[in-house]
């Protein structure tokens, strides 16, 4: 929860959000951690300017967002039937807008909850529930402004919801939480500061190498997997799958260099190219012989 109380705090100190709400639950640890749960939706809408509050619904948690006509949306998981997954991370959404004083205003903005709406394959996607919010208040005329995209959420910020998050599926699926055992490569190292030659260094990278060429192809492989993860509406971005293929690749390719490195170093000390001779090493062209001397005009040969 420190995390979260962190990522809490940093948003509370961004100017370009919309203010928080002002009641005495603020500063409640209950309602801090509700608010922590739910900062993927509340975040980017209170960077287009929307104050946002968390209350209970029927029979769970929703947000509650102030439009600028004095109406408001609601948005939360189905409330009947009661969903028994954590607030905030429901198996689907829906947005209403209503009106205190005119009941005749509403309407259902967004439904990834009810199986047969067209939302619905989106699941828990928060993107597809904010872009289907943009674009109902854009025709509205009730969005303030656009987010400000200058304002990079901090990597710290993501990691946080990102932990939220899968923690669910982490509990069904476990996976290894010490470091993989480092190999024992002492033997190189020990072998290494005793070599006084080339062809010394080449065994010991050769097999150093060779030993280590398995391991590094066999995560290579794994980053691969990750960069050909597809799902329905949640997939990479281009950005991210050409990073992890580069980050394949450059594992794959860490021990060709290694490989080439060592053959550099054979070939200056078995099969060195000799050098271009310099300027000062080049022989000085002899300058060519005199021509014979000329009688001078006017004057007669000797006999």
């Amino acid at each position: 929860m420190a995390a979260d109380g962190d990522d809490l705090a940093e948003v509370r100190h961004t100017g370009r959000l919309a203010p928080l709400p002002d009641h005495r639950h603020v500063t409640a640890p209950w309602w801090q951690e509700l608010w922590s749960r739910h900062l993927h939706i509340t975040t980017p809408l209170r960077q287009r300017g929307l104050e946002c509050d968390i209350e209970y619904g029927l029979s769970a948690y929703i947000v509650r967002v102030s439009l600028p006509d004095d109406s408001h949306l609601i948005i939360g998981p189905p409330q009947e039937p009661s969903s028994d997954r954590p607030p905030g991370n429901p198996e689907g959404w829906i947005v209403t807008r209503e009106h205190p004083d005119d009941q005749a205003l509403f309407e259902v903005i967004y439904d990834s909850g009810t199986p047969d709406r067209p939302e619905a394959v989106h699941g828990g996607s928060i993107p597809s529930l904010i872009q289907a919010i943009d674009l109902r208040l854009a025709q509205l005329g009730l969005l303030q402004h656009a987010p400000d995209t200058g304002a990079a959420t901090p990597p710290r910020v993501l990691r946080g919801y990102a932990r939220r998050d899968a923690a669910a599926f982490l509990a069904e699926h476990p996976l290894p939480q010490e470091p993989l055992p480092l190999p024992v490569l002492t033997p190189f190292l020990s072998a290494l500061g005793a070599a006084e030659t080339p062809a010394e260094v080449s065994a010991i990278t050769h097999r150093l190498a060779g030993i280590t060429a398995p391991v590094l192809d066999h995560i290579a492989r794994h980053i691969v997997g990750v960069a050909l993860w597809r799902g329905q509406d949640h997939r990479h971005t281009p950005q991210a799958q050409r990073l992890l293929r580069e980050a394949a690749r450059s594992i794959r390719t860490a021990m060709e260099k290694v490989a080439e490195a060592d053959l550099e170093n054979l070939r200056a000390e078995y099969a060195p190219v000799p050098a271009p001779p310099s300027a000062a090493q080049k022989p000085t062209p002899s300058l060519p012989p005199a021509p014979p001397s000329s009688p001078r005009h006017g004057t007669s040969p000797s006999r």
